[in-house]
């Protein structure tokens, strides 16, 4: 029989866990209406870096305890009862961490945790664990924090995977920024959505890619005289190649985006055990990797109309195909694909990193996330940089596809050899300014426009 010592201190627990739990669902409810909708549940997910369906399911989970069990929307005495049937869970999983005898975890402990894993036990990668949890101003972890992120996770989740891992991801990880429910109907508007998109802001930009392939084209030319010659063309000849250039961006980024969802949603039909990052490496692959297939050709007629090659599209088509057939119209796909996946590599990490520290920093001063105009500011830098840096791939592209019709085909290796002996190494950062100045607003539209097409998609389930 329990003394009245340890009832106690039984009693005393389930007090500073209710506490504990009163607490995290008033920061939970957002309007401090008494009510937690699902969207705030989603607020906290994203948050968490946690996948959103959570939030559908936490809602589910604590319904069944609910005098009415309909709507997306509970209560406190709906979110205390599913606090209380998971307490006992929750308290020994947090006791199989190797917890303080203060009953709390700090850096020394969760660096211990993290070398058993067989995880790089950094003093980094322990705060970061730390200050997803909320941590207290003195560095340590307490069960009520630890808690807080449980309750979040379902039951079968944390059975079937090391909760610990899900810890160190959650806290670690960069999230990337695709949506998570893929649907038929995510497909088809995803796919039109940033075929519009990219479409719509190549035909405005196309006097600064005319530019570019002007300067990169030149032998010997500058910035200046480029600029010089190209304002002697007038709109309608910057505006040249403007026909391939839109049905080349709009297809490209279609497909691309397509096939990505395609790609995710049959592989997590037919293979749903496959983790969510490798899914997403093989949907984008293939994205990529097709869209760039189907861009090249009116990439090679575009180029050879903004070079002033041909007057129109048909002439250079039928100029190309008598000539060099076929293959002639995929003239530099090597270089082009050597383009491509670094400059969506390097786009896509830059505007997750910039985008992790600029929200970090948001949070921690003002408050609150960052607005559209902040998120459209990241996607015109992430461009600008990844334009930069893979100038001279779009260099050698460009020098390919302009090639005389009938010329002799060179590899990349000799084609760069040859520009850096014949014109110096700054040859192949022609064009640098102009390709980032071009490439700056359609990282804006086209990451701005995805964050809020996903944000309208996630708001309407």
């Amino acid at each position: 029989m329990p003394s009245k010592r340890r009832l106690d201190i039984v009693q005393e627990f389930f007090k500073y866990t209710e506490d504990e739990a009163r607490q995290f669902f008033d920061e939970l409810d957002r309007n401090k209406d008494g009510v937690v909708t699902l969207e705030d549940m989603r607020v906290e997910m994203r948050r968490r870096n946690l996948p959103e369906k959570y939030a559908k399911d936490f809602i589910k989970r604590a319904k069944r305890h609910a005098k009415w069990p309909l709507g997306n929307s509970i209560v406190w005495e709906d979110f205390r009862s599913l606090n209380q049937e998971r307490e006992s869970a929750m308290l020994a999983n947090f006791n199989r961490l190797d917890v303080s005898q203060f009953g709390s975890l700090k850096r020394h402990q969760i660096k211990s945790l993290l070398q058993k894993m067989e995880f790089p036990a950094s003093d980094d990668n322990a705060d970061s664990m730390l200050r997803y949890l909320d941590a207290d101003a003195s560095g340590y972890v307490s069960y009520g924090k630890y808690r807080n992120f449980l309750i979040l996770i379902p039951r079968e989740k944390i059975e079937a995977k090391d909760i610990g891992l899900m810890w160190f991801e959650s806290a670690t990880m960069v999230p990337m920024i695709v949506p998570t429910n893929s649907s038929k109907k995510m497909l088809v508007l995803s796919t039109l959505a940033s075929a519009v998109i990219s479409g719509t802001s190549t035909l405005a930009l196309h006097p600064l890619d005319t530019v570019k392939t002007m300067l990169q084209a030149s032998q010997g030319g500058t910035i200046l005289s480029v600029f010089k010659d190209a304002a002697k063309l007038g709109r309608r000849g910057l505006y040249k190649g403007i026909i391939p250039a839109t049905a080349g961006a709009a297809s490209s980024q279609g497909f691309r985006v397509g096939v990505f969802e395609a790609v995710k949603l049959g592989t997590k039909v037919l293979l749903p055990s496959i983790p969510d990052l490798q899914v997403q490496t093989i949907a984008s692959g293939m994205g990529s990797f097709i869209g760039t297939a189907v861009r090249i050709p009116c990439e090679v007629l575009k180029q050879r109309l903004q070079a002033g090659q041909y007057t129109s599209v048909w002439t250079a088509t039928s100029a190309v195909m008598k000539r060099d057939g076929v293959s002639g119209l995929f003239r530099g796909s090597a270089a082009t694909l050597s383009r491509e996946i670094p400059f969506y590599v390097i786009g896509m990490v830059a505007y997750e990193q910039f985008k992790k520290a600029a929200l970090a920093w948001s949070r921690e001063k003002r408050g609150r996330d960052l607005d559209t105009l902040e998120t459209v500011a990241l996607g015109a830098l992430s461009g600008a940089v990844a334009a930069a840096l893979t100038t001279p791939f779009d260099v050698l592209k460009t020098r390919l596809m302009t090639q005389a019709v009938g010329a002799q085909s060179v590899t990349i290796r000799q084609l760069a050899a040859k520009l850096v002996k014949e014109e110096g190494p700054g040859v192949l950062f022609k064009g640098a300014l102009p390709r980032a100045l071009w490439i700056a607003p359609v990282g804006a539209m086209n990451f701005a426009g995805y964050e809020l097409a996903k944000n309208a998609l996630d708001s309407s389930q």
